[in-house]
């Protein structure tokens, strides 16, 4: 079941569906009672299948999404660095453009070094992975 397909899954869907509905007809045609027939293994079973297969859909559906809008940046992204590009080919004034820009990619790190602030970050790096020598003297 390790498909990312979205038609396998629904088929696999529709054939739990289909399996649990066979099987549930057969236990009423035994004549149990809805509690027992909710109680049933198999039932169980197949209704956890179901609803395996109903997260994987989902799972997929959220991805696709994430696609979709990351070619719609990219391509906001391509269509904003031609205009650029046009721009500087018919000799306007790119520079002031790029300016602002440069202005709102400062005000975003500035915004993040905030928050990292604010969590509690000491930004200390850690030792070098070279650095044995401190490792000595920690063990002695």
């Amino acid at each position: 079941m390790g498909s990312k397909h979205l038609n396998t899954r629904e088929a696999q869907k529709t054939r739990y569906l289909g399996l649990l509905e066979s099987r549930r007809s057969v236990l009423q045609a035994k004549g149990l009672p809805e509690k027992a027939i909710g109680r049933d293994p198999k039932v169980k079973e197949l209704k956890a299948k179901v609803k395996q297969v109903e997260k994987a859909l989902a799972r997929i559906s959220s991805i696709e999404e994430q696609t979709k809008k990351l070619q719609e940046k990219k391509e906001q992204a391509r269509a904003k660095a031609a205009a650029a590009r046009a721009a500087e080919i018919a000799g306007a004034p790119v520079e002031a453009a790029a300016k602002a820009e440069g202005e709102e990619k400062k005000a975003k790190g500035a915004a993040k070094a905030g928050e990292k602030s604010k969590k509690g970050q000491t930004g200390a790096k850690a030792p070098a992975k070279g650095a044995k020598g401190d490792q000595k003297a920690k063990k002695k």
